[in-house]
């Protein structure tokens, strides 16, 4: 499986200054979750997300402020990958063993995958060694891509629901109470999950 439920894509933007102003487009291009481990925005505060320079601005000033080396990334990531760079050239990302892929890229499902549990692993030396700088394997990771997928089976059981209800399946009175019991618990659980969040 790939590290991201959908693919963080950049448009291109019009520059602007200070960084910090392409904030909303960074969210919505990396799908409001993570460039680097996927965990969504949506149930932590949002001031928790970062703007993180792929090529780092304490060395490569002059990207500053280019939305194309930018990325959204939870606080974990970001603070993580730091100023951490293999190099002196910002177009040398890795060398093959060492060094960062840019998520928005194909080659990021070259390196990185997950497990059948949802754990992020290496598929290369260089994804092990992304693994191991941002700490992709931790337990929060795996949880929170479970979590999503849970709130998406959630939605299937819903369509499910209505569509045996529409069949009108009497037979199946006591299948239907379970699954509409399963998902009002689990709309519960979200809703508690997203005020405790705010």
């Amino acid at each position: 499986m790939k590290v991201h439920f959908k693919k963080p894509t950049r448009r291109n933007i019009e520059y602007r200054e200070p960084y910090q102003q392409y904030r909303e487009e960074l969210r919505q291009d990396f799908n409001n979750a993570c460039g680097y481990c996927d965990d969504s925005d949506l149930r932590v505060d949002r001031i928790c997300f970062h703007i993180d320079h792929f090529a780092p601005q304490k060395r490569f000033s002059h990207l500053k402020n280019t939305y194309s080396n930018l990325i959204y990334a939870c606080r974990f990531c970001n603070i993580r990958k730091s100023y951490h760079w293999i190099g002196d050239n910002s177009d040398i990302h890795n060398d093959g063993t060492r060094g960062f892929v840019d998520p928005c890229s194909d080659e990021y499902d070259v390196h990185l995958g997950r497990d059948s549990s949802g754990r992020i692993i290496a598929k290369t030396e260089l994804g092990q060694y992304i693994v191991d700088r941002l700490n992709l394997n931790l337990m929060r990771h795996q949880l929170l891509w479970n979590a999503r997928r849970s709130r998406d089976l959630r939605d299937e059981v819903k369509l499910l629901i209505d569509r045996m209800e529409q069949l009108n399946l009497n037979s199946n009175v006591q299948y239907i109470q379970l699954l509409k019991s399963f998902f009002h618990l689990t709309t519960k659980i979200d809703e508690y999950e997203l005020l405790a969040s705010n």
